[in-house]
């Protein structure tokens, strides 16, 4: 069987615009000889699509559009799958359809119908055939890969997690040199072909990198990453197969990965939204030259456009100074990078706060000086602003950012201020376009103390108090920092075990202070790419939150599960009480009646007299089996059917027993 992977980006929801573009995958397919085409799991609907799958009218386009796809492969002789997400009464579900004879076929739901009689899961992988090869197809191979029935010769994987620069395996075919995927076919022994998309799908972003692996776990096929591309391989299971040499195989390298992945990212971004070029405000730092670095490497120089904004409001020479080199670093990297640099003048913010004497400019009204002329020169200039912003921003500014936004998209939205310093090196690596004073760590805390300094300003604090707190974290490493931002946000850590609380616990408390009450404001920023394990976007905490991580304080962590385990062990506890109770009732009646004294009812109900009672009974029991076999032989053998147990009928010696 030779199966195709079409590893193509297209917009979500543009059902012509994908139909146009399958048609072409199955036509160079057919010329191939393939005999089934694999599409990319968030190609029609994304894999996030909320609400949208509940929408009837869409489920009616969609399908109409795979009614239009399956002619066109019926007339090529050729099958084809399709993922997609449909809505169900329990949730959602991640839906398999073949089209394949002018039908299509909803694989998952075909086998639940089919399952009626005997309950099948809906997330159980699906199974079919193709020229004599038996394919089951998942989207989770680690969880699916010990449960696919016997007799399967391919396992089809359709990745659906987006890229996450901490995981390798959302990397493709770049996660194998590292052990990735190779055990689990090895015990499985299976084929494996991985399904890998490539491009921005929503807040999601995918690498590519799709690629074939045959049952031994090794390569015979690849496609390249961060491009669209064809990949054909024929599946031969039980016949050695030329692979690739490990070393042909492209290893996973952090930023190189991450820095293409937001190149993706923001060209289809940019072209989603409709727009042809984008603006990026200029200001001397890394976050913003790096940002129109990246926009450069995605657009071309000619659709980037800078904006810097000049500000003549300096009390003193070293202001003035700083604003001086602020400039000529924006006009350095706007001229390395071959792009457009509009430089508008800020009125005076002395007369805008209508002040009579000069004063030093707040840091919140530049920023909204500053967002009025990039929104200006955004709409005079028919541009896409894009705003600067890191995930350490989002973390501890969100709510002063909020009050002026800037941009339209941020593609560090999900990227930590520390990290900005290894993708600046490695630009700088591979085109020396970023000025030297941007690339290193006095870079990024420059940037850092800014952020600080923006995150205390918005406590209601006195100012020594405030100066307190910012002299307390701008003591600390920006590495640690970030680290701990990671683990809280990304990893949902506890105070006790953030980074940050083994140097001061009362910075990290403080820090856990200013992401919670910056929750408001985040709502309110420019959507971001997710690119790590947790983006601000799935991290939703009340709004109106009180609660503070303040750690435990010595005390012992408490847990529900241990209530409900304490709940059950008290009630199986009194159950048993109850029991013995009853028990010890019942004995005193039957002693009782029978007179035994106090002293025998007391071993009676001992352990050892109830055994010693089951004995006794046991040996009644046999005694009268054998009393009933000598009645019934002296009987002359004429007892009830079925022997002398069955029954004793009447008996003129028993009137007992001839009447009960």
């Amino acid at each position: 069987m030779k199966l195709a992977l079409a590893q193509i980006d297209a917009r979500l929801g543009d059902f012509d615009g994908i139909c146009s573009r399958v048609e072409r995958q199955l036509h160079v397919a057919h010329d191939a000889g393939a005999d089934l085409l694999c599409l990319p799991a968030p190609l029609l609907c994304g894999v996030t699509p909320g609400a949208l799958v509940e929408s009837g009218d869409f489920e009616h386009d969609m399908l109409k559009s795979l009614h239009r796809i399956s002619k066109v492969a019926e007339e090529l002789g050729i099958a084809c799958l399709m993922p997609a997400v449909l809505s169900l009464e329990a949730g959602q579900l991640f839906e398999v359809f073949l089209l394949r004879g002018g039908r299509v076929v909803p694989l998952r739901l075909t086998m639940v119908r089919h399952g009626e009689s005997m309950p099948v899961s809906p997330w159980s992988p699906p199974v079919f055939e193709v020229s004599g090869t038996r394919i089951a197809v998942t989207f989770d191979v680690a969880r699916d890969m010990g449960a696919i029935p016997n007799g399967c010769d391919l396992v089809l994987y359709c990745a659906v997690n987006g890229f996450d620069v901490t995981n390798e395996q959302t990397a493709g075919v770049a996660a194998v040199p590292g052990g990735a995927f190779r055990s689990e076919v090895e015990r499985a022994g299976v084929w494996l072909a991985c399904m890998e998309p490539v491009g921005g799908f929503d807040d999601a972003v995918y690498t590519g990198g799709s690629f074939v692996m045959d049952d031994g776990g090794r390569v015979v096929a690849q496609a390249p990453c961060f491009e669209e591309v064809l990949l054909i391989q024929d599946v031969r299971r039980g016949m050695m197969v030329d692979a690739l040499e490990m070393h042909e195989v492209p290893s996973f390298r952090r930023d190189r990965w991450l820095w293409e992945a937001l190149r993706l990212h923001l060209r289809d971004a940019v072209e989603a939204n409709g727009s042809r070029r984008v603006l990026v405000p200029l200001r001397g730092d890394l976050p913003s030259s790096l940002l129109a670095a990246l926009a450069v490497d995605a657009l071309g120089s000619r659709n980037v456009l800078g904006l810097l904004v000049g500000h003549e409001d300096a009390l003193t020479a070293a202001d003035e100074a700083l604003e001086t080199e602020r400039a000529a670093c924006a006009r350095e990297v706007a001229s390395s990078l071959h792009m457009r640099l509009v430089e508008r003048a800020a009125p005076s913010s002395a007369l805008l706060a209508d002040s009579d004497r000069p004063a030093r400019v707040s840091p919140s009204l530049r920023a909204g000086i500053d967002a009025l002329l990039v929104a200006d020169t955004s709409r005079e200039l028919a541009a896409m602003p894009l705003a600067p912003l890191t995930k350490t921003d989002y973390a501890l500014r969100a709510n002063a950012i909020a009050a002026s936004p800037a941009g339209a998209l941020s593609p560090f939205g999900d990227v930590y201020l520390s990290g900005l310093e290894w993708l600046a090196k490695a630009r700088a690596c591979a085109s020396g376009t970023m000025p030297e004073r941007l690339v290193g760590l006095d870079a990024v805390k420059s940037a850092y103390a800014e952020v600080i300094r923006d995150a205390i300003a918005q406590l209601d604090v006195d100012d020594v108090l405030g100066q307190r707190a910012c002299r307390l974290l701008q003591t600390v490493e920006p590495a640690v920092l970030d680290a701990t931002l990671e683990a809280h946000v990304d990893r949902n850590a506890d105070i006790d075990d953030l980074p940050l609380s083994g140097v001061s616990p009362e910075a990290s408390a403080l820090f856990l202070m200013l992401v919670r009450q910056n929750e408001r404001g985040r709502r309110m920023l420019p959507p971001a790419p997710i690119v790590s394990a947790r983006g601000f976007a799935e991290r939703l905490w009340p709004m109106q939150l009180a609660w503070s991580d303040m750690g435990l304080r010595g005390e012992e962590r408490l847990h529900a599960a241990d209530l409900a385990d304490a709940e059950f062990h008290r009630l199986e506890r009194k159950g048993s009480e109850r029991t013995e109770q009853a028990r010890g009732e019942i004995l005193g009646m039957l002693g009782e009646m029978l007179g035994l004294t106090p002293e025998q009812q007391a071993e009676l109900m001992s352990d050892e007299g109830q055994e010693r009672m089951r004995e006794e009974m046991r040996e009644m029991e046999g005694d009268l089996r054998e009393l009933f076999r000598r009645m019934a032989e002296a009987d002359g053998g004429q007892s009830a059917p079925g022997g002398p147990d069955a029954g004793m009928g009447p008996h003129a010696g028993f009137t007992f027993f001839s009447v009960n």
